[in-house]
């Protein structure tokens, strides 16, 4: 999965992402997500531009043809102010392997924690005579009684 920031000139976005489309579709890309964030205020010039448009672009490609695309944006002058592509981790996949390790921790957890049995022998003297009383708690590994 790849992640790509246009930032463009105010009016050349189209012409900018029917090009990358265009070269994204012969590559053949899959799962191509566009999202227009529309006209905002640079942080500082670019080109004499204080104000671009930002298009972002979710999609999966070969790693081939990251190659061609990257030289087209390179060469793309006139539209183009700034570009920025990365490579996106796929969610479901990061959710699953979380998902996994949380049931290993879990589980070695279970295995970890032997139950503690104390059996605690208390005494009371009346004047008559003496009693013996048992009692039993059970004590995890946390050190919190249960009586």
């Amino acid at each position: 999965m790849y992640e790509l920031m246009l930032v463009s000139k105010i009016g050349k976005g189209e012409e900018l992402l029917s090009l990358v489309e265009k070269n994204l579709k012969n590559a053949s890309a899959v799962d191509l997500v566009v999202d227009k964030l529309g006209k905002k205020p640079l942080a500082y010039t670019i080109k004499k531009q204080t104000e671009a448009e930002f298009i972002v672009m979710n999609f999966n490609v070969d790693g081939a043809a990251i190659s061609d695309l990257t030289d087209i944006l390179r060469l793309e002058q006139e539209n183009l102010l700034r570009y920025l592509l990365t490579v996106r981790k796929n969610k479901k996949i990061k959710q699953k392997k979380q998902a996994l390790k949380k049931e290993e921790v879990v589980i070695k957890e279970e295995k970890a924690k032997p139950k503690v049995t104390v059996v605690t022998t208390k005494v009371k003297k009346t004047t008559q005579t003496s009693k013996v009383v048992k009692k039993t708690s059970t004590t995890n590994v946390k050190g919190k009684k249960k009586i």
